[in-house]
């Protein structure tokens, strides 16, 4: 005779809040920057999430995100973009010259570019309400391997600075975050491109 599992129960009563303030707090550590915001009264008794957005800006207010009072920003976006552009494509002219385990790294090392200019795209986008496409034609770095590394070492360990830069200056809070992404991203690519070195 085969022994049935019991299911299992399925619990209408509340939840424990400070288990779940534990893992609210594993999940999303910085809760300035959390999408809801959890809130305990006096009692224990959670009180529902609301969106952590207390004044949703009107048809006449400037949009405090990617809205028009970020156009002033839009050159710095186009400049990131199109150097974004010639990075990816130097990454992925130096990865067909280069043994596998190098050509590996260099191909995703070119994918997450591409998908910072996607993000680069879309905040333009948005401010400017028509697309952007970067005219460089891009650098193919013809000088050998390690060399070429180099180069493009020294190339990134810039961009963070200057990223990280233009991020100060920034008072679009989505902008300001998207370029220091920008930095620690190309802060990461360098040391990716070290480590290759060092292994050769």
């Amino acid at each position: 005779m085969e022994s049935k599992r019991p299911e299992p129960q399925l619990s209408l009563q509340p939840f424990d809040p400070e288990v779940f303030q534990r893992v609210w707090q594993r999940v999303m550590p910085d809760q300035a920057h959390s999408p809801i915001a959890v809130d305990v009264d006096g009692a224990g008794t959670p009180r529902p999430a609301v969106p952590a957005l207390s004044h949703v800006p009107t048809e006449e207010e400037p949009l405090p995100c990617l809205g028009d009072s970020s156009r002033r920003y839009l050159s710095a976006i186009q400049e990131a973009m199109g150097e974004t552009q010639e990075l990816s494509r130097a990454m992925q002219s130096l990865a067909r010259r280069c043994p596998p385990r190098q050509a590996r790294t260099l191909s995703a090392l070119a994918g997450d570019l591409q998908l910072e200019q996607r993000r680069l795209s879309a905040a333009y986008f948005l401010i400017a309400g028509e697309r952007y496409t970067p005219r460089t034609a891009g650098s193919v770095l013809s000088s050998p391997v390690d060399m070429a590394l180099r180069t493009l070492f020294r190339r990134f360990l810039r961009r963070a600075g200057q990223v990280r830069s233009c991020a100060r200056e920034m008072e679009d809070p989505c902008l300001c975050q998207l370029f220091q992404d920008l930095g620690d991203g190309a802060e990461d690519c360098a040391a990716r491109l070290r480590l290759l070195l060092e292994g050769m």
